[in-house]
């Protein structure tokens, strides 16, 4: 007689949507926290900071908007994204790195996040754009869907 064992493995994912603490006082500064990172708003609204528990040291980025707007940064264990304005803010706890994605004033764009990465979706009547944000490399990737063309990136400066 065989006996057939099927264990099913769940991956338990938490992910937050922060928006409760990040619509409080304006000028308050923000702390969201997962397992390996934590995401920190700054009274002066001016950047996005993160810890990463793998690398143990912060990283920082500037960002673009304005002051009183409300950021809402969403996490899973090991990375965090928030879209501001036209740009999608990610971050990696495995890197230790924060990368912004730019898009023109007339492009709508959405993203997702997961366990190890960031995907976003650009699509016009002639712009159809996959990107995604790597753990590993905490870096922005693109491809455009209508051609299969690898394309590139530009890294954002951060501190």
């Amino acid at each position: 007689m065989n006996l057939t064992i099927t264990t099913l493995l769940t991956i338990n994912v938490r992910l937050t949507l922060a928006q409760e603490q990040s619509e409080s006082v304006a000028g308050q500064p923000v702390l969201i926290h997962s397992q390996k990172l934590v995401v920190v708003i700054l009274e002066s609204r001016d950047q996005l900071m993160a810890y990463s528990m793998t690398t143990y040291t912060w990283s920082k980025i500037p960002i673009s908007d304005k002051a009183d707007q409300k950021i809402i940064p969403t996490v899973s264990s090991s990375m965090a994204a928030c879209l501001l304005g036209q740009s999608i803010y990610a971050y990696s706890s495995v890197a230790g790195k924060w990368a912004e994605l730019k898009f023109p004033e007339d492009i709508n764009t959405r993203y997702e996040i997961g366990i190890d990465r960031v995907n976003a979706v650009s699509k016009t009547d002639s712009i159809n754009q996959f990107f995604v944000f790597g753990i590993n490399n905490g870096a922005w990737s693109d491809v455009d869907l209508n051609n299969g063309k690898i394309l590139e990136v530009k890294p954002q400066k951060q501190e």
